[in-house]
C-alpha cells in the first residue's frame, strides 16, 4: 500500500525523488483526509526526505508529520482570515466556522470567506462542507442558536469507556471528561476519588473509584445547555469562597455560560474569609477574562466588605498585586447573601481534579 500511495503522490506532484542525506522511517497511520496546500521552501525540502523499499523521496508540499506543520498551517489560516476572525469566523486548523445573526448576513459572510480562500489559492473539499446549518458540531461541541451542548458522539464515547486498568487509561478518561467540566456543576467532587488514584504509587481500583466512574458517566449524560454569550448584554459574575476552595458562575439573565472552581492550598485555607473572597474574584476574572474584558459586568459576592473594594486601603503586597489584575475591567460589585448565592457557594465547596491536572490527549480523542 505504501508504494501505491507514493506512486499516487508522485503523479500529483506532492513529492519528488530525493538525494537528501536525511531519511525518516515510514509508519502508516490511518487518518482522516489531510491537506497538502502549503508549498515547502525549496531550501528545506531535503529535510523532509523519507525512504521506502523502492526509493528515496522528499516533500514538495508540507506534510502532516512535521512537528511544526500544525502551527504553520494555523498561522497561515490566521493571516488569511485576520480581518474577519472572531467577527463572524472561527478557525481551528482546517475547520472553518462561519456564524451570522441572519440568513442574509450569513450569505455575505460566506461569500467573503470563499473569496478569501480563492484569493489565497486555498481549496476546500465540498463533501466535507456544510452550509446554512442551524446546528453544527464543532470541536467536540454541538453549537446552535439556543446554546452549547456536548457532542452526542463524545458523550457516547464516555458511556462506552471501559473500566480503567491502569493510570494511563484513567488519565485518558479524565482527559476526555475534563474537557467538558465547564458543563458539569459538581465535576470536581464527582471526580475526586479518581484523581486521588493519580497521586498514589500503586493503581488500585476501589469501590469508591468505581462509584465515581459511574457517577461521572451519568453526570455527562445529564449536563445542562450552556447559553452562548451575548456581548450586547451585561455579564454577571457570582463568586464565593469557603474554607476548601473558591467558585464562580458566569451568567446572563440567570442562565449559566460557564462554571469555575478551584481548590485552595493549605496555607490559603487558613486565611480570613475576606482574603479568600478577594482571591475568588481575582481568580474568576482571570478565568473569564476573554468574556469580560472590554464589557461592563456585575460582580456579586457574599462578602459585604468587598462592595467598596476599590476604595479600600490594601494592607499587603499580595493584595496590591491582586488589585492590579483588576485594571482594564469595567465592573460594579454587588453584595448578595450566601443563601442567595447558591451556585457559586456550592462550587467553592467542591474539590478540584488534583494539584497537577492530568496530561490529557483530548484533541486526539475529540478529532
Amino acid at each position: 500500500q505504501i508504494e501505491l500511495m507514493v506512486a499516487d503522490m508522485l503523479q500529483q506532484g506532492i513529492i519528488q525523488p530525493s538525494t537528501s542525506p536525511f531519511s525518516s522511517p515510514i509508519i502508516l497511520v490511518k487518518k482522516k483526509d489531510g491537506y497538502h496546500q502549503i508549498l515547502m521552501n525549496p531550501l528545506d525540502r531535503h529535510k523532509t526526505a523519507f525512504r521506502t523499499h523502492h526509493g528515496h523521496y522528499e516533500w514538495l508540499v508540507m506534510p502532516f508529520g512535521l512537528s511544526n506543520a500544525p502551527a504553520s498551517f494555523q498561522c497561515l489560516m490566521n493571516q488569511v482570515f485576520q480581518a474577519v476572525l472572531r467577527k463572524y469566523v472561527l478557525v481551528f486548523f482546517d475547520d472553518i466556522l462561519v456564524y451570522s445573526p441572519t440568513w442574509l448576513s450569513h450569505l455575505d459572510h460566506l461569500h467573503t470567506v470563499l473569496q478569501l480562500l480563492s484569493d489565497h489559492q486555498l481549496f476546500v473539499k465540498l463533501s466535507k462542507c456544510s452550509f446554512g446549518m442551524l446546528e453544527v458540531d464543532y470541536l467536540g461541541h454541538t453549537v446552535s442558536g439556543s446554546g452549547v451542548t456536548m457532542d452526542k458522539d463524545k458523550v457516547q464515547a464516555v458511556l462506552d469507556w471501559p473500566i480503567p486498568a491502569n493510570i494511563k487509561q484513567l488519565r485518558g478518561f479524565l482527559g476526555l471528561t475534563g474537557y467538558y467540566r465547564r458543563f458539569i456543576k459538581a465535576y470536581a467532587t464527582i471526580a475526586s476519588p479518581l484523581t486521588d488514584l493519580l497521586k498514589k504509587d500503586n493503581f488500585q481500583w476501589s469501590e469508591s473509584a468505581h462509584q465515581a466512574f459511574s457517577t461521572l458517566k451519568q453526570a455527562i449524560t445529564s449536563a445542562p445547555v450552556l447559553i452562548l454569550p451575548n456581548f450586547s448584554q451585561p455579564f454577571v459574575l457570582e463568586t464565593d469562597a469557603s474554607s476548601i476552595g473558591i467558585g464562580a458562575v458566569l451568567s446572563q439573565q440567570d442562565h449559566p455560560i460557564a462554571y469555575f472552581s478551584k481548590k485552595l492550598g493549605p496555607t490559603v485555607q487558613k486565611q480570613s474569609a475576606y482574603l479568600r473572597e478577594f482571591r475568588a474574584i481575582t481568580e474568576a476574572l482571570a478565568k473569564f477574562r476573554h468574556y469580560l474584558l472590554g464589557h461592563k459586568f456585575i460582580i456579586r459576592t457574599d462578602q459585604q466588605s468587598l462592595k467598596s473594594l476599590l476604595d479600600q486601603t490594601l494592607q499587603t503586597p499580595e493584595q496590591q498585586a491582586w488589585l492590579h489584575k483588576f485594571i482594564g475591567f469595567d465592573f460594579t460589585i454587588e453584595y448578595k447573601p450566601g443563601k442567595e448565592n447558591l451556585a457559586a457557594d456550592a462550587l467553592s465547596r467542591m474539590f478540584t481534579l488534583a494539584w497537577s491536572e492530568p496530561q490529557h490527549q483530548f484533541l486526539h480523542d475529540l478529532r
